[in-house]
Parts: C-alpha cells; sequence; structure tokens
C-alpha cells in the first residue's frame, strides 16, 4: 500500500507547479515549455544526491538558465522573459527543498501562481484548471503538516479531497464580498495578439484570417437580423499610391476637420445590445453603426467621424461593453467631402478611364449602382485564393483577374467611387458571425473579418454598401462555405457532423454563462447584494445562510460519532463543568480528574468513570444507551 510521507508531497509539489506554470505560460513559446521540462528532470535528477557546495552549485546552475534564457529571448526584457525566469528559479529552487517549512513556502508561492491566474482566466476551462489547482495546494499543505506516514486508501482519499474542497465556501464569500478593482498597471506593454484588423489593408490583407478559428467577440442580444450584423472596427480613408489604404489618425481629423462636421437629430432606438469582447491586447471595440454607450461607467472613447470607439487602455481580458442604437443625422463640410474623394496621383489611367465614361450622365446613386451591377454580372468570382494577376493592383483585378474576396470587391468600389469624384471610404470589421442555437447568441470570429464600403449621398449621409454581397452564390470559390466538400456527404457523416456542432453549442453555452456572470458582478452588484443581505428578514437569512451551515455540521459531525467520541466529548464536558472550581488540567488523565474532584462529585461521576475505562482499555462492548443513561445519571 502507497504510504504518503515528505517525498510523496514534495514530488505532488513539482507536479502542482508544473500545471501552475501551464496555466499562465499562455504566450510562452514551445521551445521554453520544453526548455522547463528538461530543466525539471534535471532538478529532479539533482534533488536524488546529497553533496557537499549544494546550494552553491545550484545557484551556478540557475544563472546559466537564466543566462539561456536571455539568449532564448534574444537579450530583450519583455514580459515573456520575466515569466520564464520565474519559472525557471521555481523549478531549480525544488532540488533545495529539504523540510516542511520550505515545503509549505514552496506550496504557498504556488497558491499566488493560482490565484493569479484564477483572476486573469475568465472562461469556465481555465477557472477550472485554477480552482483544481488551489484544492490540491490545500491537501499538500494538509498532508505536508501532518507527523506520522498516512496511508493512500479510499477512505483517506475522500478524506483528503472533503477537506480540499472545503475551501471553497471561503472562495465563494471571497468572490461575493470582496471589493472588485481595475488595476492599469503595468510593468511591461502588453505583447500583440493575432486578432484584429491590420494597421494597412491592401490586395491579400485579409488572407490569413481566412481560416482562422480564433473567437473576437460575442453579441448577447439576438433581435438583430444577420444581414444587419455589420461591426465596424476600422475605416480606411487614406490612399497611398495605387495598392494600399490607411485609416487617418483620429486627433488628425479633429484637429484639421472640427468645423466639418455636424450631428442632429439624435435619437435612441429601443435596440440595445451587448457584446463580450475577447482579449486582444489592443484597444479597438466592435460595435454596430450609429451605436452609443448605454452604461458611462467604462473607460471607451468615441470617434465621432469614423463612428468607432476605442478603449482607454489595452483590452488585456475579457471586457462587456453594452451599447445603444440611434437614428444620427449628419452633416459634412466641402472640406470634409474633399477629404473623402482624395486620391494619389499614382491611381490607375484605366480605372479613371472606366470612372468617366460610365459616369456620364448617371447620377450618383445610377453610378454606384452600376459598379454593383458590373460586379454581378457573372465574370466576377469570390475566391480565397485568387489568380496572381488580381494580386498586381486594383486595376488589375477590376479588369483582368477579376478573382478576390472582400478588400479586393470594397477597395475596388471606393476608388472607382471617388474616381467619380463622390465621397467614400473603407469600412472594416466583422459580418455575420455564428448563431449559437442553445443559448441564441452570436460568436464572430477571426475568420469573419470583413471589409465594406461607405458612400456619402446628399440628404442621406453616410451609407452602407457592401459590394461583396452582389457576387453571384454559384461564383463563389473557395469559401469557407465549402470547407466540408462533397467527398463526404453521407447521412451518417452529416448526423455525426450535427451531432458534434450541437455539444459544441452546448459547450459554448455554459462558458458564456460562466463568463457573462464573472463580468457582470461588478461593484455595483456586490454592493447591492450586501444591502439586500443587510435588509433581509431573520426567517430567509436563517434559510438561505444559517441552515445550510448547520446541516453541513451535522453531516460532519455524523460521520465522526461512534462510541468512543461520544465518551470522550462526554469525558471533556466534566473537564470543562470541573475545571476552574477543582483546578483540573487538560492533560489529566481519567483517574486524575476523579482524584481532583471532591468527595461528592467523586461519588457523582465514579460509575461514568468506571465507564469510560472499561470501554476504553479493557475493550468492553456496552450499549449505546448505557452510556446515554451512565452520564445522564451522573449529570
Amino acid at each position: 500500500m502507497l504510504k504518503i510521507n515528505f517525498s510523496n508531497t514534495k514530488f505532488l509539489s513539482l507536479v502542482i507547479l508544473g500545471i501552475c506554470l501551464l496555466s499562465i505560460s499562455e504566450n510562452v513559446s514551445l521551445a521554453n515549455k520544453i526548455f522547463w521540462g528538461t530543466i525539471t528532470i534535471g532538478s529532479i535528477f539533482i534533488n536524488r544526491f546529497k553533496f557537499k557546495f549544494k546550494s552553491f552549485l545550484l545557484s551556478i546552475y540557475a544563472i546559466g538558465l537564466l543566462y539561456i534564457q536571455f539568449i532564448f529571448n534574444q537579450y530583450i526584457f519583455s514580459e515573456e522573459f520575466f515569466i520564464n525566469c520565474l519559472g525557471v528559479l521555481l523549478i531549480v529552487k525544488y532540488a533545495e527543498l529539504d523540510n516542511k517549512n520550505n515545503l509549505l513556502s514552496y506550496n504557498l508561492i504556488c497558491m499566488v501562481l493560482s490565484v493569479t491566474s484564477l483572476i486573469n482566466g475568465q472562461d469556465i476551462l481555465s477557472s477550472i484548471i485554477s480552482l483544481s489547482i488551489i484544492i490540491l495546494l490545500v491537501i499538500n499543505m494538509y498532508l505536508i503538516q501532518q507527523k506520522e506516514v498516512m496511508d493512500f486508501n479510499f477512505k483517506n482519499i475522500l478524506k483528503y479531497l472533503g477537506f480540499g474542497f472545503s475551501i471553497f465556501p471561503i472562495i465563494i464569500i471571497f468572490y461575493l464580498i470582496f471589493p472588485r478593482a481595475e488595476i492599469n498597471f503595468r510593468l511591461f506593454d502588453p505583447s500583440k495578439s493575432s486578432l484584429g484588423i491590420p494597421d494597412t489593408i491592401s490586395l491579400g490583407s485579409f488572407e490569413s484570417f481566412a481560416n482562422s478559428d480564433e473567437k473576437v467577440f460575442t453579441l448577447i442580444n439576438q433581435n438583430f437580423k444577420k444581414e444587419d450584423l455589420y461591426f465596424r472596427v476600422k475605416i480606411f480613408d487614406y490612399m497611398e499610391e495605387d495598392k494600399s489604404w490607411r485609416p487617418s489618425s483620429p486627433i488628425y481629423l479633429f484637429n484639421t476637420y472640427k468645423n466639418s462636421i455636424n450631428i442632429n437629430n439624435l435619437k435612441p432606438l429601443d435596440e440595445k445590445y451587448e457584446i463580450i469582447l475577447e482579449p486582444h491586447k489592443r484597444k479597438w471595440i466592435p460595435t454596430l453603426d450609429n451605436s452609443s454607450l448605454a452604461k458611462q461607467n467604462v473607460k471607451i472613447a468615441k470617434d465621432p467621424f469614423n463612428q468607432t470607439f476605442i478603449s482607454l487602455d489595452p483590452i488585456d481580458r475579457k471586457k462587456q461593453f453594452q451599447f445603444q442604437k440611434y437614428n444620427v443625422e449628419y452633416q459634412i463640410g466641402k472640406r470634409l467631402i474633399d477629404y473623402y474623394t482624395f486620391l494619389p496621383q499614382s491611381v490607375s489611367n484605366e480605372l479613371a478611364e472606366w470612372a468617366k465614361t460610365n459616369k456620364q450622365s448617371r447620377s450618383n446613386t445610377e453610378y454606384l449602382n452600376h459598379i454593383l451591377s458590373t460586379f454581378a454580372d457573372g465574370s466576377y468570382y469570390y475566391n480565397l485564393s485568387p489568380e496572381n494577376n488580381s494580386q498586381n493592383s486594383y486595376a488589375d483585378f477590376f479588369l483582368r483577374g477579376k478573382e478576390g474576396y472582400c478588400e479586393y470587391f470594397a477597395g475596388t468600389f471606393v476608388l472607382l467611387a471617388r474616381l467619380a469624384n463622390i465621397p467614400s471610404r473603407i469600412v472594416s470589421g466583422y459580418y455575420g458571425g455564428e448563431l449559437n442555437t442553445v443559448g441564441d447568441f452570436y460568436e464572430f470570429r477571426q475568420r469573419d473579418t470583413h471589409a465594406w464600403a461607405e458612400v456619402w449621398l446628399k440628404g442621406k449621409g453616410w451609407v452602407r454598401v457592401d459590394p461583396t454581397s452582389v457576387i453571384p452564390s454559384s461564383n463563389v470559390r473557395n469559401s469557407l462555405n465549402n470547407i466540408f466538400n462533397d467527398e463526404d456527404n453521407s447521412a451518417s457523416s452529416i448526423f455525426t457532423l450535427k451531432i458534434f456542432k450541437n455539444l459544441s453549442y452546448y459547450i459554448t453555452y455554459a462558458d458564456f454563462i460562466w463568463t457573462r456572470h464573472l463580468l457582470s458582478y461588478d461593484n455595483n452588484k456586490r454592493k447591492s447584494f450586501i444591502k439586500d443581505i443587510i435588509n433581509l428578514q431573520f426567517s430567509n437569512i436563517f434559510y438561505w445562510i444559517f441552515a445550510p451551515i448547520i446541516i453541513f455540521i451535522v453531516l460532519r459531525l455524523f460521520f465522526k460519532i461512534n462510541k468512543a467520541n461520544i465518551l470522550t466529548w462526554m469525558f471533556n464536558y466534566i473537564i470543562w463543568t470541573s475545571k476552574k472550581e477543582n483546578k483540573i488540567l487538560n492533560s489529566d488523565t481519567h483517574q486524575e480528574v476523579l482524584k481532583k474532584l471532591k468527595s461528592d462529585y467523586q461519588r457523582k461521576y465514579q460509575s461514568f468513570f468506571n465507564l469510560y475505562e472499561s470501554f476504553r482499555y479493557q475493550n468492553q462492548n456496552i450499549e449505546l444507551t448505557t452510556i446515554f443513561r451512565t452520564f445522564m445519571s451522573a449529570k
């Protein structure tokens, strides 16, 4: 049978440390994780031997490993470098642990790491991992402090698990009562993630996003039609040469054209929505057209020129935002109209000639519709992998290649509109999403990245135009909808795919409920909860707070009740009631207690003490009723 001793608890501490490091090493490279594993094996090997100057040699060993980390990190003091160094130092420290106090301190450090991971990881999987680590740490610290070797059997396992899970009430109390604090201090600049829109777009910029399954945000309100789910992130309004577009600085627009834009008749609509934004470590926030903050208790700013929102701090953890749709009327001045019609001199003469020829007597609306009808005539194809001749320029795409995807069509449309002196710009963001039929919410992933156009029409303001949407479905090639080809379209495969899809919906829904509850429980809800507790009637307090505690105590005592414990409790009761008057000590035996009692008390308790002695030291089987009857008569 396995025995639990210091060596076992020490090895368990190393295992827990490994899980802790993996839980906080989201941005740590695979090479560094392999490096951690290698030095862990080395630390286990060193730990098995005792030799002189061990601490000194371990210090040299640690310094060498830190220098290797420095080389791995290309001599840069980054956030990843310090996380790697922390892992190295803790792994090396394992080889030096030689007593219970050091091991307890080691586990406390792991506890800090796991609590940090629990605070930062807001999804259900990260929370389960962090809570499991905390339970293991509590159990391990309990085992470390035991003075005798313990058996690793089923009974003891249940005992250890019960001890570990006893920390849950403490965690729940801290979660419900502890104040929420938004800590903005950062020792290092947050590393960038792969989520979001590039700072410059050109032909082929979105190709890398096409097959990315990374989740970007969740739309909670499902009352919108899918065709209206155009979430804007960046506006590209300045063309560089003939191939690329970049966004203008909001500060530049405000300082240069602050008197060229007016917002009139701002009317709120009965349309509110919430989004849960994933930590992309940048400042952008996706929103629908003509949105405004429904709650003003968050630190974000709105760009009135582009109708986009940015956070004042990088989004380094999941955030929940609530917005409201508005009916807005815009007016822009001539200087701003000229800005949205600007084109560089390097624009293709072929496109300029096409625009001149096809505009002629057409109105702006008719000309724009003509461009759309050209895209829809059957000669243009939506293709995630267009031919090379479509990559050279917008003229090559429009007049010859005729294969591309959203930024091809949106960029060409805006270019042709500006050639006809129609104010226009490219809008990039996310479109469509995927409806979770279990929870009725939309999930937007990086593959939902999209680009469309906005044109300024007199009397209407900015009007959204999506040139990609006019491409016939028969002209769609290499789309995400064709990932599952026709090679395996049997009824069984479709049924299996449906089962896995529904299962993923349920898993996503559970994570959604968990995350939304965590994010929505802010300081206001905390204060409201405490106020409700204070204002509760006594009966409600008893039922919801004290009753579960009493049930827990009763059950705990029930599993401990036996004749030996009952006799011990009765004996301790006699000591407690007689201690002050008869100068009885806790260390006194029952014989010493009996001698110190007064003569009348000796006669009173003599029968109970004889019963106690017979049961404890002579192994006599005594009925439980006899024990209670003897005690009550003595009492």
